[in-house]
This record gives C-alpha cells, structure tokens and sequence, in this order.
C-alpha cells in the first residue's frame, strides 16, 4: 500500500512538472505545430508560453499548448498527421507530444487530459505499434487505430466508491484501446474492443471490459449514473447532439432507458 501510494504521488508530480514546463516561455523557433483547430463553438482559450489567449478558427496548435472549452465551447483540432481531436464543455487538456515519422505518419502522439471529456478520431496506420496516447492523472489509453472517447473528472461521487472521487472512464467506439492504471501498475490493463468501455477509479484496480450500452445501468455495470453526469456536467451531455458528446449519449453512455445508436465519427461544425 505504501509503495503504490508513493507511485501515486511520484506520478502526480511528473504530470505537474510536465504542465509546468509546457507553460513557461520558450523561444519562438522550439515551437512545434502539432495541429489546427478546424471546429469552434462557443469560446475556448489557448495558453502557450505562459501567456493565455483566445482560440480561434484555423488557428495553429502547438505542442505545450493548453487547451480550454468554456462551459459552452467545444473544439475540434486536426493533428499533423489527420487525426482529430474533439474537446467538448468545460476541458483542459495539454499538447504533450506531437511526433511525425519523415514519412508524415505519426511517430508518436501524446495528449492530458486534465479534466472533461475528449474523443479521439485516430487515423490508421498500418503496420504501426500503438503510438496515441490519452494520459490523464490516474490512467493511460492507447490507440490501435481507432475512435473512442475519455473522460475524466477529480471531484466526484459514484455509489460503490465511497473513498474515490476520481475516475477516468474510456469508452471505445471502433478499434482496439488498451487502458492502465498509472497509480496502481499491479492492475493488469485493459483491453477494449469495438462498442466496449472500461473504467479506472482513483488508485484501484480497472473495472472489466463491459458494453457501452451497460453505462446506463449505472455503478452496477461499472459504468457512469445519469445522476453522476448530471451533477458532473451540469446537464450539457444532453444538451449536444453532434460530436463527442452525442456519439457517449447515443451509444447508451449518459441516458437511460434510451436504444443505443452507432456512435458518430463526424467533427463538431465549425463556425467560421
């Protein structure tokens, strides 16, 4: 107990220096593009170099750079090598690596989510080890090639975790995602296949590999509560019906009683 606490703290630490790092000044010829954002509704704001200003459309994203939804934006970034991004309401999350083969395939990608909700639309290629990353606090999700979305939220209650507030839920949609626990490396991983999801709460062992469509039976699936999101979110899962977070609601994630529909793999509308 006390060595997977230390890991826990250890691990915090390296994602705090990491942010830290990513938000002091660098000079103008280190930065790194690692993207575009090609969809924006509502506001969002970019942080780069410690300095803070609003996102717009068609505006570059570099690697270090800080992304952050407002509780009505939403964004879509296209990477470097044509796999997209999609941050919806009330999102940080941080550029931290964005690597490319001579080729233009990806040589590497690596994202943190620090809070809310992102899908990752992850563009194939053949032949290549798993090389897109989606870190959070407590978990990491790797990509074989796929679509599949990661939440993650510090600050909440579910029924069967009275000592855990912090859970990060992973919710594959089309592909293979292997999801770890980065403050319990005794828990074996997961692996998800298409139309499954799993969770990872606090420091403990991750729930089984388990249908999307469980997600609406709540805690007993090990999935998420309407009531949980509620709170959560505010009621803004509902409200969307395209992009991240219609593709949860309409695979069965954040309703209930509802028939599960195909998740869809299409961008958030831009507004020019």
């Amino acid at each position: 107990m006390l060595k997977r606490s230390l890991f826990r703290v250890a691990y915090r630490v390296l994602i705090a220096l990491s942010v830290l790092l990513a938000l002091t000044a660098r000079p103008a010829h280190a930065q790194i593009v690692a993207g575009t954002i090609t969809a924006l509704n509502g506001s969002a704001t970019i942080t780069r170099a410690a300095r803070k200003f609003p996102a717009a459309y068609s505006a570059p994203v570099d690697v270090a750079d800080q992304l952050e939804t407002s509780p009505s934006g939403r964004l879509t970034v296209t990477l470097t090598d044509n796999s997209q991004l999609e941050l919806t309401e009330s999102s940080t999350l941080l550029i931290s690596e964005d690597l490319l083969n001579p080729n233009g395939t990806r040589a590497r990608t690596s994202l943190t989510l620090m809070g809310g909700l992102m899908r990752s639309l992850v563009r194939v290629a053949a032949g290549t080890s798993p090389n897109y990353e989606v870190h959070t606090p407590n978990a990491v999700a790797s990509a074989r090639g796929t679509t599949y979305d990661t939440y993650y939220t510090n600050n909440t209650h579910r029924p069967g975790f009275p000592s855990c507030k912090e859970f990060t839920d992973v919710l594959d949609y089309d592909g293979v995602v292997e999801v770890r626990s980065v403050t319990n490396p005794t828990s074996p991983p997961v692996e998800l296949h298409s139309g499954q999801k799993t969770t990872v709460p606090c420091g403990l062992a991750l729930l089984p590999a388990s249908g999307l469509a469980a997600l609406s039976t709540g805690s007993a699936a090990g999935g998420l509560s309407t009531a949980t999101i509620a709170a959560a979110s505010a009621g803004s899962f509902a409200a969307v019906t395209g992009g991240v977070v219609g593709g949860v609601a309409g695979a069965g994630g954040f309703s209930s009683g509802s028939t599960p529909t195909p998740a869809p793999k299409k961008p958030i509308t831009p507004t020019m």
